[in-house]
């Protein structure tokens, strides 16, 4: 099929311009970020069946986005549909579709293709890229240094998706899938792996071999137990979507793509048939040529669009606005940039003291992902966040001063109140309670447990530990100086990351 008959296919995304017209957006056809090219439709983490036919926050957040699709309609507000649009299926960070666009709409982005193909790209070891960074600069300054790695990515990937005619999404976290024919997926992994080998992105994004940051990156890899590995390139899996769902080959296509990896095969592009056999596909031998030089990443502008979007809306859409805005698909809670969008108003709030910066951070989740595969993980993940939202409804109302949860990275998540300390550790417990046969069946909990001691990757003494909750709080104000939730949530990770070694220090204590 020819990349124009892909890339008009029924599902479009459309460039946002001046000549957009009102008739299309009124009539809802999604409105990517400008610069975002065209490709066929549809956001935290591998998109599993789990969360594609389970997404009950998904369900709310498309109903949220339908009713207040409806009174900006009536209204005829045609530029505040179009933001209200962009704000619910675009990456913030790549301005690539997201999450909640590819679990909408990537079945039917793929209809229609004679061997419809779907592939998952992660990139190997950025881990240790977010640790390194974070040891050296502190969590909020390290965390920005690595999402300008995964901004220099995104904007790669979208570049090459467009010249191959392949529709890329950001799934979360380090994560990005692929929809398109076969020839064509294959084509762009070809040449993804040919533009961004090995540390590339690093040095794109200014952390260079040698300096400060690198060495930061590099200890931090070794104290991981990854030291000769690669890092900032991606591994591919692939699967046919043929006769199944797309999160069916994505469980296939994850399953390829982690087995390479623990074969130690990173940095290729493995294929999951349909037979059941795996194998590795080598691109064909391309001329010698200068690397590409990698494109800018697309500024983000989700805060911008929000306030944009808040001064068009009426009290009633605006509070539809903030149940839907900011939120992510797999576990429900508020995604990292709420912070910045909110962390005046908790500052003021919370002026008196006596409030905290909470973190929640999960133990051992790659090891769930590695060993169950990230179906497992994000059904884990689903069923924290509703354990979390319960327990923060719950006790909101007991009359119990908590801010709404907030996914700040790939497995902590933060509560903000005068009570936020009390709720995490109710949160905690019932994690703890219900991991065995509730959060993940007896079945799979077992084979988690046994192969981790089997492979080493856990002593004994804590393979019950796995995918219980460490809780970290920290005030939001210190003596002398006011309210800053955000210095609140650098110190509460710094407690965290000397918790982390203090417990790999006494591996075996049950009481960590």
């Amino acid at each position: 099929m020819s990349m124009r008959r892909f890339y008009f296919s029924a599902w479009v995304w459309i460039v946002l311009a001046a000549t957009t017209s009102a008739r299309a957006a009124v009539r809802g056809v999604p409105i990517m970020p400008a610069g975002v090219v065209c490709a066929p439709v549809s956001a935290g983490v591998a998109v599993s069946a789990p969360t594609l036919t389970g997404g009950a926050f998904l369900g709310e957040k498309l109903n949220g986005l339908a009713i207040l699709r409806e009174s900006l309609e009536a209204r005829g507000d045609v530029e505040a549909l179009a933001l209200a649009e962009r704000l619910n299926d675009t990456d913030p960070l790549t301005g690539l579709p997201n999450r909640a666009f590819f679990i909408a709409h990537g079945d039917e982005a793929l209809r229609g293709f004679a061997d419809p193909t779907v592939a998952l790209l992660d990139m190997n070891n950025f881990g240790a890229v977010n640790v390194g960074l974070a040891d050296h600069h502190g969590v909020t300054k390290g965390r920005a240094r690595a999402d300008a790695v995964l901004a220099i990515a995104g904007a790669a990937l979208g570049e090459l998706a467009h010249e191959h005619g392949v529709l890329v999404v950001r799934l979360g976290g380090e994560e990005f899938a692929v929809l398109g024919p076969r020839e064509q997926v294959l084509a762009f992994a070809g040449a993804a792996r040919r533009a961004l080998p090995a540390e590339r992105v690093l040095e794109a994004a200014g952390i260079l071999k040698g300096g400060a940051e690198r060495r930061a990156i590099e200890a931090a890899l070794v104290r991981l137990g990854r030291g000769e590995q690669p890092m900032g390139d991606f591994t591919y899996g692939v699967a046919s979507t043929r006769g199944r769902t797309v999160a069916a080959a994505l469980e296939d296509a994850d399953a390829a793509l982690t087995g390479a990896k623990d074969a130690g095969r990173r940095g290729g592009i493995f294929l999951a048939d349909a037979d059941g056999s795996r194998s590795e596909w080598v691109p064909p031998a391309a001329e010698e040529a200068a690397l590409r030089e990698l494109p800018l990443p697309a500024a983000a502008h989700a805060t911008e669009y929000v306030a944009r979007l808040e001064d068009r809306l009426t009290p009633q859409e605006r509070e539809v606005l903030h149940e839907t805005a900011f939120k992510d698909p797999l576990t429900s809670a508020r995604r990292y940039d709420y912070v910045s969008v909110r962390a005046d108003e908790w500052d003021r709030l919370y002026a008196g003291g006596g409030a905290t910066a909470t973190l929640l951070s999960v133990r051992n989740l790659k090891q769930i992902n590695d060993l169950l595969g990230h179906d497992a993980g994000d059904a884990y993940l689903s069923r924290l966040g509703s354990i979390l939202r319960g327990e923060v409804a719950r006790a909101r109302r007991a009359r119990l001063d908590v801010r709404e949860p907030v996914r700040v990275a790939s497995k902590e998540f933060l509560l903000v109140g005068r009570d936020a300390a009390v709720v995490a550790r109710r949160v905690a417990r019932e994690v703890e309670r219900t991991f065995d046969g509730g959060m993940l069946s007896k079945e799979r909990v077992m084979r988690l447990r046994r192969e981790s001691m089997e492979r080493g990757l856990v002593p004994a003494g804590r393979a019950s530990l796995i995918g219980t909750l460490r809780v970290i709080s920290e005030p939001l104000s210190l003596p002398g100086r006011t309210a800053d939730v955000k210095d609140a949530l650098d110190r509460a990770f710094e407690r965290l990351e000397s918790k982390k070694r203090s417990e790999d220090a006494a591996p075996s204590s049950r009481a960590l």
